[in-house]
Order: structure tokens, then sequence, then C-alpha cells
């Protein structure tokens, strides 16, 4: 998809309610942390994870490479990585500061970045990935961490469309299958050269329904601070009504399944 940078979005998601929503987030299948390290050549087993969030990519790949930086403007998020299992080892660099700006220690074997690319000026983010990339270095976006077509996918897209109207004055135009948006390039721009791209084997999830809901407003389409707290109790009735139908023992049991691609960043 074309890269649109979303700035109020990005503002949304650095709120505290998000950072300690996104705990509730499944984890990426290890699939996902194997794509990643048979990218890393042998000239480099550095990582920078920009827009790292609380450290998702950072703490899945640290027990495999030998450094990490992770960068995220967001103090709350990164204050979030910290307190996480494996968030203090002494391998990951917690920075606060945009991508744009931040000081980085290259060279690096491998930039993977998830949607938060979409946030960035994206010029001047590739131009920093290709200038901080060691040779047969590579570029990867991450995308996926949603139930892919569950049973109540239709529900939830009808109901997410509904609140969407309600926040942006317009309906959103959704893809009918999960398969379909990771079947989509995650990044179409003149300084990028796509070399390849992997979805990954469903990977199985159970997660009780309160946290499946919680986890809804760790996207910042779902902010608390931007809904406000009186439509989020709404969202939140509407979402457990039609989630409870399809639990069993407020459990819900879903596969999440990623796309993971990569190429490499142009210089200007």
């Amino acid at each position: 998809m074309p890269h649109t940078p979303i700035k109020s979005y990005g503002a949304h998601f650095a709120a505290r309610s998000v950072a300690q929503n996104y705990v509730h987030r499944p984890q990426y299948s290890p699939e996902v942390y194997d794509t990643l390290l048979t990218l890393l050549p042998d000239t480099s087993r550095a990582v920078l994870d920009a827009g790292c969030g609380p450290g998702k990519i950072a703490l899945g790949l640290r027990a495999f490479v030998d450094r990490i930086d992770a960068v995220d403007p967001s103090e709350e998020m990164i204050a979030a990585g910290r307190a996480l299992p494996g968030g203090g080892d002494p391998k990951i660099a917690w920075i606060c500061a945009r991508l744009e700006d931040a000081e980085l220690r290259p060279p690096y074997g491998l930039v993977a970045c998830g949607v938060s690319f979409h946030w960035m000026d994206a010029d001047v983010a590739l131009s920093r990935f290709a200038d901080v990339l060691a040779p047969g270095g590579a570029f990867a976006l991450i995308s996926g961490d949603a139930p892919a077509d569950a049973p109540w996918h239709d529900a939830e897209l009808e109901t997410f469309s509904d609140f969407i109207e309600r926040l942006q004055g317009k309906r959103p135009e959704f893809l009918a299958t999960s398969r379909a948006f990771l079947d989509q390039p995650l990044l179409e721009h003149r300084r990028f050269r796509r070399l390849g791209a992997k979805i990954t084997a469903p990977h199985p999830v159970r997660q009780p329904v309160e946290d499946y809901i919680a986890c809804q407003h760790s996207r910042a389409t779902w902010s608390v601070d931007f809904m406000g707290a009186e439509m989020a109790a709404e969202f939140d009735a509407r979402l457990r009504a039609l989630l409870l139908a399809h639990a069993s023992d407020g459990m819900l049991d879903y596969v999440v399944q990623t796309r993971v691609e990569w190429g490499l960043p142009l210089p200007a």
C-alpha cells in the first residue's frame, strides 16, 4: 500500500492507556523471529527496532543477536518495554526519540519496523536506514497480530465501521478477508526495493474476552484518550456481546498470521 503518514494516530499511540493495554496483544509466532534472523548478514548482528513501541520485536530477538537499539518517541511505550520480562536485558538500548532525529549506533545488520513506519517521514526514515545498514543488511516491515478471519470477523468489522464513522465522519472500506490484507505489500515507495515477503503459518492464540477487548485499546484508532471514556465503554459493551457468542468459558480461540516483508532502502 502507498505510504501515507497518519500523524494524529501516532499521537494517539503514544498515550499511556495505549502502552498499558499493549501487553494484551498476541505475541508473534516464532516463525516471525526466525524469518527476521535469516536476514542478518555476517557483517553485523546488531538490530535497529525502529518505532519499537514496547519492544515486541526487540524482546523476541534479543537472545539471538549481539545488540538492539529500540527507538520510539513515546516515553510511555519505552517505560512499558523496560518493565516487560527481558526489558532490562543489557543487549537492548532503549532510546526515546523520533526515528528521524535519534542518535543511532550503526552499522546494523537488520532494521525492523512494524506499521509505525507509516507515522514516520518516509524519505527521511529510508535515508537513515540506507545510511546505517551494514553491507548485506536488510530493512524489514512486520504487520499482523490480529485474528486471521476469526468466526466473528464480519460482525467485528461492522462494529469497527460504525465507530470509525462516528469518529472520522466516513465509513472505512475494509478488505473482505484478513488474507486479502496480508497479501498486500506493506510498503510501496520509490526508495524501497522489495526483495521478498512471507506470510507466517497460522499461530494459535487462546485469550480471555476481556483481554481481547483491552487489546483493541492498544491500537491507535481505539485509544481511550481518542474515543473518550463514554464511547469507549459503548465500544467495549458492543464488542463484548458479539465475542461472548464465540467464547467458551469466557475464552476465545483464534489464529494470528503475520506478513514479514523485506528489501533495501535506497539512498536519496
